[in-house]
């Protein structure tokens, strides 16, 4: 590589400061190194020092790996749906386990009411909802609202609360 090419990465020269006392005792130039390697900090894209691959401190560590674990994707679905098939495999020959199972049954079915209220409030009509739960096109609409309870109509209320009986467990 030609000594003016731009290098993209971190820098991979070994670091010898700690083995040529001698040379420790010179002057240090004027422009830090940090600056001249063109890294960046992943967070708060401050220069890097030293020894430091991602993050300038160990502030922008943690903030930065906290910003990139994102555990609600279908990876996290998939791996949530395997606990209940486990969960279900256990309450077969434990009565306690069955009873987690049924109040894990209880809370799935408010949570999914509650994302069904989210879902109408941001738009989306009772047939596109439907289609997402499985439903087929002519039947979505009254399926969900069967089920959830039939939607009010904008101009009869401001506030997006439904009538009709919803789903058992579910906050109305």
């Amino acid at each position: 590589m030609p000594p003016d090419a731009k290098r993209s990465g971190p820098d991979t020269t070994p670091d010898r400061s700690h083995q040529d006392s001698d040379l420790a005792a010179e002057a240090k130039p004027t422009i830090p190194p940090e600056v001249l390697s063109g890294r960046e900090c992943a967070w708060c894209h401050g220069p890097l020092s030293g020894r430091r691959r991602r993050f300038c401190t160990d502030e922008c560590r943690r903030k930065g790996q906290k910003r990139e674990r994102i555990i609600e994707d279908g990876s996290y679905a998939a791996g949530v749906v395997r606990l209940i098939r486990k969960m279900g495999v256990r309450a077969s020959v434990d009565l306690e386990a069955l009873k987690w199972l049924a109040g894990a049954a209880e809370h799935a079915r408010g949570a999914l009411a509650v994302a069904v209220d989210g879902c109408r409030a941001r738009g989306y009509s009772d047939t596109e909802i439907g289609m997402a739960l499985g439903y087929d096109k002519p039947n979505a609409r009254q399926a969900v609202g069967a089920r959830f309870g039939r939607r009010k109509q904008a101009a009869d209320c401001s506030d997006d609360r439904y009538t009709g009986q919803p789903e058992s467990g579910a906050a109305g």
